[in-house]
């Protein structure tokens, strides 16, 4: 039983100071700084019209951008859901409100409806995808990297030259 203890102890001292994720090329030491793609396109792609993705990695013009282009998709869609009868709910208790309300989609506005859905999922497919590879380029121009077996730590800065 002591050999036991002995050896879950060990496993967990040796764990503890060189991790199993050293083996995969990243060392304990990163850059605090770092944006995960996956987070910033998962926020690019939640369902309300904001691209959280590009304002999580600090491009804010971008952000900006897509957040505008899908706020003019989105209100008109809203507007059309509004007119014909959303917001009576989804059962129709039209007793709650003293009238038989009953809205029927013309074709023209459900033909617009689908387009202007349609044009968001592509619009938000596209932010997300622009948000991921925003992250991977933030990362690649600033980057502190410690390497285990070596035993070292690199610093890699990179700056355009059409910058000065």
């Amino acid at each position: 039983m002591k050999r036991i203890i002995f050896f879950v102890v060990l496993l967990l001292v040796l764990t503890s100071t060189n991790s199993f994720s050293q083996h995969h090329g990243r060392g304990r030491v990163d850059n605090a700084n770092t944006k995960d793609p996956a987070i910033a396109a998962l926020l690019s792609i939640q369902p309300l019209p904001v691209d959280l993705g590009n304002f999580y990695i600090g491009n804010w013009e971008r952000a900006i951008l897509y957040t505008t282009a899908e706020l003019i998709i989105f209100v008109p869609a809203a507007v059309l859901l509004g007119r014909n009868g959303w917001s009576w709910g989804m059962h129709n208790h039209s007793n709650y409100y003293g009238s038989d309300y009953r809205s029927s989609w013309t074709s023209r506005e459900r033909i617009q409806f689908y387009y202007l859905l349609a044009g968001y999922i592509i619009v938000k497919l596209i932010t997300a995808f622009d948000a991921g590879y925003s992250a991977e380029r933030y990362n690649q121009n600033i980057s502190l990297r410690y390497d285990a077996p070596t035993n070292t730590a690199m610093l890699s800065l990179s700056i355009p030259f059409n910058a000065f």
